[in-house]
C-alpha cells in the first residue's frame, strides 16, 4: 500500500511524491492523437470561431462571486450551472432540506483546491482533450466528497444515501439526430438551457472541472490494496456477533424510582437556578395566556393489523369499557393507569397544562369545549379513541405558576433519571463481572428495588402494609403484582440479531457509543463489555452471546469482487483525506456570497438589456 494515501488520516504527498516521472507527466499532458488533422482543424473552428459569446444567446453574467477562497473568486455563473447539473428534478423544498445549494458550493470549493494543487504539480489538460470532452457531450460537475459541517453543527455526508448515485458526469445531447455527429446548434442549445453561459464561459468552466477530475484520478491511481489487508477487512466486515443485553430506560426510573417530591425538585432547582431560569424563559410563552390541565385515556388502533375494520372495532370496545368504569364512579386517574395505551398512563393520564395548537385537531376541539371536571364523549383521532378530562383552566399568573412547576419537574427528572439509569447499569455490570449471569444480575437488582419501593410504601401507608403481610400474602404473588414487574419499560434481558462490526446490536444506541466495537472485543459467551453503553433514553449492559468469524472458504469465493470493492472504498477514503488536507492548507478564509449565493442572476441579451429571470 502506498504510504501517501493509506487512509483517512493521511496527508497529501509533497510535489515530489505526487508528480509522475517526466515521461509519464508528458503523457498526461500531451495532445490526444486520436483525432486526425482535419478533425482537429474542424474542432478548432467550432470552438474558437463558431462559439461567439455575442451570438444572440441569453446568458448569465458570471463575474460575480458566489464563493471567495483567500481572495479567489468562484463565479456565480459556475455556481448556478453546478447547482442545476447536480440537483435532480425534485421539489424545491426537498432540495432545500437536502442543502443542495451548499452541496453545489462545496463541490466548487473542492474543485478550486484541486486546481490550485494541479498548478503546483504542473498538471493541466490540452485544448484537444477539452474539445474531445465537449464534443462527446460528457460534462463534468464537482460533487463534494469530504464531510460538510453546517452552521448549526450538523454534518452532511456527501457520500451518504441521500446523495448516492449523483456522480460527477452529465451527458448533454450534442449530437445531430440524423447524422449522429456533433452538432454546434444542439451544443449551444444545451449550454444555454442547462448552464446559461456563453460557450466561451462554459469552456473555461469545463476546463477547471476536467483538471479537478484528472487530479482525483491521479490520487486514486496511487492507492493499492494487498490481499492480506483485504482479508483482514473482509473478516472484520463478515464476522458476526450476537449479544444479550438489558436496557435501563429513563422512563422506568422517572415513573417508579425517582423521588418526585416537591422537596427534591426544589433542592435540584436551588442548585441549578441558572439552567432552570434559562429553560423557563424559553418556554414561558407556551403556557400563556391560558392552559388547560388535561388528562386522557387512549385506546390505540393497531395500524399494522391485517383487518383495519376489526382493529378499529377492538379499540372502540376498549374505550367503551373504560368509559363504563368511569360511569360507575372509578377515578379517571385509576382507569387511565389500568387501561390507557399512552405513555401518560403511569401518571394517571396526565398530559400537563396544554395550550391551543399542541394537540391533533379532534383532540384539541374536544379539550377546548370540555367543562372542567367532566369527561368528554369518546373522541376519534389518527392515534385511536380518547376520553378527555380537563381538571382546570389556568390563566395568566396561575398558568405561569403551573407551567414553571412542570418545567422544573421535567428538568429535574431529565438529570435525575440520567443519574439513576447509569447507576443501575453500573450495579448490574458489576454483578455480572462478579460472576452472575446477566439474568441473575437483573433479577437481583429488581428484587432489591422492590424491597426499597415496598419500604417506601410502608413508610407512606404506616401499618396498613404490615397488616396486609400478616394476612398471608405470598411473596411470588407480591412480585407478580409489583409495579417494577409490570412497567412497559422495565429492565428485561433481550437478545440481538447477528451483526457485524459496523452494525448496531442494541436499539437506540447513542452515536459514538461503539457498542459493536465493544462486543467484538469480547471472546467468551457470557463475558460482559468493559463499560455500560449509552442510549438515547438511558443505558444498557451487554454480554457476548456468540461470535462467528468469517470463513476462508467464503473469502476464496468472494475475493476478487471484494478486493475490487475495497479498492474503490480505499481510493475514495484517500481522496477525502487529500481534500481535507488541502482545505486545511489552501482552503482557509472561505467566504460565501450573500444574494449571489441565494439568488440567480437574470439573463441579458447581447445589448446588455435585462431579459428577466
Amino acid at each position: 500500500m502506498n504510504s501517501c494515501y493509506a487512509g483517512a488520516s493521511v496527508d497529501p504527498c509533497e510535489a515530489s511524491d505526487l508528480a509522475t516521472p517526466d515521461a509519464e507527466l508528458e503523457h498526461v499532458n500531451k495532445l490526444t492523437s486520436i483525432l486526425g488533422g482535419f478533425a482537429v482543424i474542424a474542432i478548432a473552428v467550432v470552438f474558437i470561431i463558431g462559439f461567439n459569446p455575442n451570438a444572440g444567446q441569453q446568458v448569465v453574467e458570471s463575474a460575480r462571486c458566489a464563493v471567495e477562497i483567500r481572495g479567489n473568486c468562484i463565479p456565480s455563473g459556475h455556481y448556478w450551472a453546478s447547482y442545476r447539473m447536480l440537483a435532480p428534478r425534485a421539489d424545491a423544498e426537498i432540495l432545500r432540506q437536502l442543502n443542495f445549494r451548499r452541496i453545489a458550493a462545496e463541490g466548487l470549493i473542492e474543485r478550486h483546491l484541486l486546481n490550485e494543487d494541479a498548478k503546483r504539480l504542473g498538471i493541466t489538460i490540452s485544448d484537444d482533450e477539452l474539445n474531445e470532452a465537449l464534443t462527446s457531450g460528457r460534462m463534468h460537475v464537482s460533487m463534494p466528497l469530504a464531510p460538510i459541517t453546517m452552521p448549526d453543527g450538523r454534518v452532511l455526508d456527501p457520500r451518504g444515501p441521500s446523495y448516492r448515485g449523483l456522480g460527477m458526469v452529465r451527458m448533454l445531447n450534442v449530437k445531430n439526430r440524423q447524422t449522429g455527429k456533433f452538432d454546434l446548434k444542439a451544443y449551444e442549445r444545451e449550454v444555454r438551457l442547462i448552464a446559461k453561459m456563453s460557450p466561451q464561459d462554459f469552456r473555461e468552466y469545463q476546463k477547471e472541472e476536467l483538471i479537478a477530475a484528472r487530479m482525483r484520478d491521479l490520487v486514486r491511481s496511487r492507492v493499492v490494496v494487498g490481499e492480506n489487508e483485504a482479508f483482514d477487512r473482509y473478516n472484520q466486515d463478515k464476522s458476526t456477533a450476537s449479544v444479550s443485553y438489558v436496557r435501563l430506560d429513563k422512563r422506568f426510573f422517572a415513573d417508579l424510582v425517582a423521588d418526585k417530591s416537591q422537596k427534591a425538585i426544589d433542592a435540584w432547582v436551588a442548585l441549578n437556578k441558572e439552567e432552570e431560569e434559562r429553560q423557563w424563559s424559553s418556554r414561558k410563552a407556551s403556557y400563556l395566556p391560558e392552559c388547560r390541565v388535561t388528562r386522557h385515556i387512549l385506546a390505540k388502533i393497531d395500524q399494522e393489523a391485517s383487518d383495519p375494520t376489526e382493529a378499529k372495532k377492538k379499540a372502540k370496545e376498549k374505550i367503551e369499557q373504560a368509559k363504563a368504569r368511569l360511569d360507575k364512579g372509578e377515578s379517571f386517574a385509576d382507569v387511565a393507569r389500568a387501561m390507557s395505551e399512552d405513555g401518560s398512563a403511569e401518571r394517571g393520564g396526565l398530559l400537563g397544562c396544554v395550550t391551543k395548537g399542541k394537540m391533533v385537531k379532534p383532540f384539541e376541539d374536544a379539550m377546548l369545549k370540555a367543562e372542567p371536571g367532566k369527561v368528554t364523549d369518546i373522541v376519534e383521532s389518527e392515534f385511536g379513541y380518547h376520553l378527555v378530562l380537563v381538571d382546570k383552566i389556568a390563566k395568566d399568573l396561575e398558568a405561569e405558576t403551573i407551567g414553571r412547576a412542570e418545567v422544573d419537574e421535567e428538568l429535574y427528572l431529565k438529570f435525575e433519571t440520567e443519574r439513576l439509569s447509569a447507576e443501575a447499569a453500573k450495579t448490574i455490570l458489576a454483578a455480572v463481572k462478579g460472576g452472575k449471569t446477566l439474568d441473575e444480575a437483573v433479577e437481583a437488582y429488581l428484587v432489591e428495588l422492590e424491597a426499597k419501593l415496598g419500604a417506601k410504601d410502608e413508610k407512606k401507608d404506616g401499618k396498613a402494609k404490615k397488616d396486609e403481610k400478616k394476612d398471608g400474602e405470598k411473596k411470588d404473588e407480591a412480585a407478580a403484582d409489583s409495579p417494577a414487574r409490570k412497567h412497559p419499560h422495565r429492565p428485561v434481558v433481550e437478545s440481538s440479531l447477528p451483526f457485524n462490526s459496523s452494525g448496531s446490536p442494541i436499539p437506540g444506541v447513542m452515536p459514538g457509543s461503539n457498542a459493536a466495537s465493544l462486543a467484538f472485543k469480547l471472546d467468551k459467551p457470557g463475558q460482559p463489555a468493559d463499560e455500560i453503553v449509552q442510549l438515547f433514553n438511558g443505558y444498557a449492559v451487554m454480554v457476548l452471546k456468540e461470535k462467528k468469524p468469517a470463513s476462508k472458504e467464503d473469502w476464496e469465493k468472494n475475493r476478487d469482487d471484494y478486493m475490487a470493492q475495497f479498492l474503490v472504498q480505499k481510493q475514495e477514503d484517500a481522496l477525502v483525506a487529500y481534500i481535507q488536507r488541502l482545505r486545511n492548507t489552501l482552503g482557509t478564509e472561505i467566504k460565501f456570497g450573500g444574494s449571489e449565493f441565494t439568488t440567480e442572476a437574470k439573463p441579458k441579451n447581447e445589448a446588455g438589456e435585462d431579459l428577466g429571470q
